[in-house]
């Protein structure tokens, strides 16, 4: 670490210090060996400490912390260099900090905390294949589902400010506009949109009853994807989930006018600057990597309640099966073999909250049952799909827990399904708030009233100080007396109950876990 006169930065391998005479309000550019990665604003991203103003490094970038870094930083708009430290990184002298993908592309952490491949690093030729790909995607909401559609959000705000993507940014955001005032008549458009697009061969996953992605593949075998918004009007107030509701007329929107976007003319609000104010506030001209949305709690609560969505609590596990996935285990785990052994069956199986699908693989292709493997991260997901061998009965569904209209949709089509299915739960307990645990009982209610088994594994209260091999945030140490109260107030019983050690061995850790096996029938 290098100390001189003047500012100085302290720079450790978990925060760093920055010096406590920056400006609250501004925004600084964090680089490690040249390579811009993060952006911090003192007042919202920093705490006071010994020495000037703490940073914890984002979670997400401490994976890419292992070796030699000159640390710079500079203040954002001005470009000019604050303060700088060298640091060694885990004490690994002989490696250099890197924050890369495994292509070699440069990552930077966008304002969900998460490392993303930024527009910036893309090149003309890619930028316009890209472009060509947003603008059939407008023509197609326009001419095959029938809705005005413009460019929003960052996309806009790029637009507006100078003609560029922003370059902080790894996606593209477009919105329709929806004539419906009913929150019920909207999602049913946004199905329709969706099926619209997908009949026109679009790749399409669904965020909420009121918010759709579009994937789109690029010549260069990279993903690129676009937010699709949902802008209407209920009261007065325009909404386009899932952080805008201030009370704008319709002409804020309609009738729809142009901007430039890397030399096209693409659609745009037809009063863009009040709509852009109203969003990131008065100095919206500025650029700011820094910039985080503060919803307010009402309008989280009011979205959620109309529109539900998959993506609660999503991100962490984004984040955790991307930074972890050559680390994961692929082999089927002990309790996976468990139950096939002791509850041998030809009964569908449910694998909920499968992750990388290992058990759900290993079930399809051993048991010959049919499997389907449900969770809601989907990187994971879609990994999983790739290394999953044709004729394996494997299917794939994502659904939240936590959103209560999944849950139900899901639970009235396994209650009317001809032969009942077995649910399975290894180490999804644990990882659930109190929402979504009750959701997954409502589940489990549902679906096994006709037949069909429950199974479960998860950490008891008496693993909480037992060494882990992943450090994960939100697990939940459950005491057994809890789960089995929990299960049976929703009329189920217990068939099988055991806890302890031995049963959950992976590489140095054993952790303290409990099986149960329960019905409803």
């Amino acid at each position: 670490m290098t100390e001189a006169s003047g500012p100085v930065l302290k720079v450790h391998d978990a925060r760093l210090v920055l010096p406590a005479d920056l400006e609250p309000g501004s925004t600084y550019d964090v680089l490690l060996n040249d390579r811009h990665v993060w952006s911090v604003q003192p007042q919202n991203d920093t705490k006071p400490g010994r020495g000037g103003l703490v940073a914890k490094w984002p979670a997400s970038l401490t994976r890419h912390l292992v070796g030699q870094a000159e640390v710079v930083i500079r203040e954002h708009l001005s470009g000019a260099v604050v303060v700088s430290a060298h640091h060694v990184f885990r004490g690994e002298t002989d490696k250099t900090v890197d924050v890369v993908d495994r292509a070699g592309n440069p990552l930077i952490i966008d304002k969900y905390g998460k490392l993303i491949r930024p527009l910036s690093a893309e090149g003309t030729d890619t930028l316009d294949e890209l472009m060509d790909q947003v603008e059939d995607l407008i023509t197609a909401m326009r001419e095959k589902a029938g809705v005005p559609t413009f460019i929003a959000y960052g996309t806009l705000l790029g637009a507006v400010r100078n003609g560029q993507l922003i370059g902080h940014d790894n996606d593209l955001d477009i919105a329709y506009v929806s004539e419906h005032d009913d929150p019920v008549d909207v999602i049913r458009e946004a199905y329709r949109i969706e099926r619209a697009l997908l009949a026109d061969g679009w790749s399409v996953r669904r965020g909420s009853g009121a918010r759709l992605n579009v994937r789109m593949r690029l010549s260069d075998d990279s993903v690129r994807f676009v937010d699709v918004f949902t802008a209407h009007w209920v009261e007065g107030v325009l909404y386009i989930p899932q952080d805008t509701g201030f009370r704008l007329p319709k002409e804020t929107i309609l009738p729809l006018t142009t901007v430039e976007l890397l030399g096209r003319q693409v659609p745009a609000p037809a009063d863009h600057e009040t709509l852009l104010a109203a969003t990131y506030g008065p100095g919206w001209r500025m650029p700011d990597p820094s910039f985080k949305y503060e919803t307010p709690r009402w309008l989280s609560r009011r979205i959620g309640g109309w529109f539900g969505g998959l993506r609660t609590h999503r991100k962490q596990w984004d984040m955790f099966y991307g930074a972890h996935k050559s680390a994961l285990p692929t082999k089927p785990s002990a309790f996976a073999r468990w139950v096939a052994e002791h509850y041998p069956s030809d009964r569908p199986l449910l694998d909920i909250g499968a992750g990388n699908a290992r058990d759900a693989r290993w079930f399809a292709k051993k048991t010959g049952r049919p499997v389907t493997a449900i969770d809601y991260t989907v990187g994971a997901m879609v990994r999983a799909q790739r290394r999953t061998g044709d004729g394996i009965p494997l299917s794939f569904q994502l659904v939240n827990l936590y959103d209560t209209r999944e849950v139900m949709a899901l639970g009235v089509r396994l209650s009317r399904a001809e032969q009942p299915a077995d649910l399975y739960g290894r180490f999804l307990l644990h990882a659930l708030e109190d929402l979504g645990r009750d959701n997954f009982w409502r589940l489990a209610s549902m679906s096994l009233r006709s037949g069909g088994l429950l199974f479960l594994e998860f950490r008891t209260h008496k693993d909480r100080g037992r060494p882990k091999t992943f450090q994960q945030a939100g697990r939940r140490f459950l005491k057994p007396a809890q789960v089995v109260a929990e299960i049976e107030a929703h009329g189920g019983r217990i068939i099988h109950q055991e806890s302890g050690t031995g049963l959950a061995r992976f590489r140095d850790e054993d952790p303290h876990v409990c099986r149960i096996v329960a019905a409803w029938s």
